[in-house]
């Protein structure tokens, strides 16, 4: 039988929570937001969120902390998001106007047969139709002329060969800015060069690809990300740390700007954003010169997937058999091999 309290809690465990719910209400829908704010707030290539069920008695939002207080960040007028200041979390989203709580869905200890994706939102903001690409489901467009425009279909960019070849108009252009969504954490990507390999052979630079001309991207589904993140899914670029640079130009530390940085597992370390909550990098003592960096920082003109600087991993979903949502997780994951397998034709 379905609980009537779901328990939540982020990687470290300094906070939890717990949200009741009625079993009529079962599955709760869920929405994929790709505007702008969201991506550059989380580092992902959108956030998933849920609306807290409320309280038949009073009509307050169920939601209670049981252990710690989450970190407050306004990042619009309308809405303020909560994180875990020790590991970066994030847990929820408060809307003060309407009261409501929406609740991260990675942060839950239970998902199938609690969560059901219901639409994609604000795809508008992507360029490129980002995630929702590999992901079929309806899309709310946005607000338009002071009301709400609803979509059924959102009409997917046709892929240019620019996107496929990684050229773009400016050629000069050899800098990829990325940021967190206060700025307290900005910097910039560089080109491929021949320091990018490393000084490996050409056949163990998993991190290239297009020939060189690109970096690996990759969607992660672990559970050490989930919980981090807060979202049930992480995006990855795989970026080597000597093309990675400060806006001054000077090497990137992992001191720089409002950066923190959580020990999650003995030498696997995470960074986000102190003032904002967004996950920016992750990185081991393993392969100490190539770093994950965040997706949703990457700021590309193309569009929210970056394609004229990325190339997507496309087989599955990384740790795909680790995923707590593993309905919502196969379905993007099936919907990422095919968009890839369509591309290659």
């Amino acid at each position: 039988m379905s609980p009537s309290t779901l328990n939540l809690s982020c990687a470290c465990g300094r906070i939890t929570g717990t949200l009741d719910i009625s079993h009529s209400s079962l599955p709760l829908g869920f929405e994929l937001c790709h505007c702008s704010n969201c991506r550059h707030v989380s580092g992902q290539l959108c956030i998933s969120v849920f609306t807290a069920p409320r309280a038949p008695s009073d009509g307050a939002s169920t939601l209670r902390m049981t252990k710690g207080e989450p970190i407050g960040y306004q990042s619009s007028e309308e809405l303020i998001r909560h994180f875990c200041g020790h590991c970066g979390a994030s847990i929820y989203l408060h809307i003060p106007e309407t009261g409501d709580d929406e609740i991260a869905t990675g942060v839950l200890d239970q998902a199938e047969g609690i969560l059901q994706f219901k639409q994609h939102i604000f795809l508008a903001s992507t360029k490129d139709g980002g995630l929702s690409s590999w992901l079929d489901g309806p899309a709310w467009t946005g607000w338009g002329e002071g009301s709400m425009e609803q979509s059924e279909e959102y009409s997917q960019p046709t892929p240019t060969s620019q996107t496929r070849s990684g050229k773009k108009d400016n050629e000069s252009d050899e800098r990829l800015k990325c940021h967190c969504h206060c700025r307290g954490v900005e910097f910039y990507i560089t080109r491929p060069n021949e320091a990018s390999s490393n000084n490996q052979p050409r056949d163990a630079t998993w991190w290239l690809r297009a020939n060189g001309s690109k970096y690996m991207a990759g969607i992660c589904a672990c559970n050490s990300c989930r919980l981090a993140a807060g979202y049930d899914t992480q995006a990855w670029a795989f970026i080597p740390k000597s093309n990675i640079r400060q806006v001054d130009g000077k090497e990137m530390e992992y001191s720089m700007g409002t950066l923190k940085r959580y020990v999650h597992s003995e030498g696997h370390y995470r960074e986000f954003c102190s003032r904002c909550g967004a996950t920016v990098f992750w990185h081991d003592e393993e392969r100490p010169k190539v770093v994950d960096v965040s997706a949703g920082l990457l700021d590309a003109e193309e569009g929210a997937r970056a394609e004229g600087w990325v190339e997507w991993r496309t087989e599955r979903v990384g740790f795909e058999e680790c995923a707590q949502n593993k309905s919502f997780v196969s379905k993007l994951s099936e919907g990422l091999r095919k968009w890839g397998e369509a591309r290659s034709e």
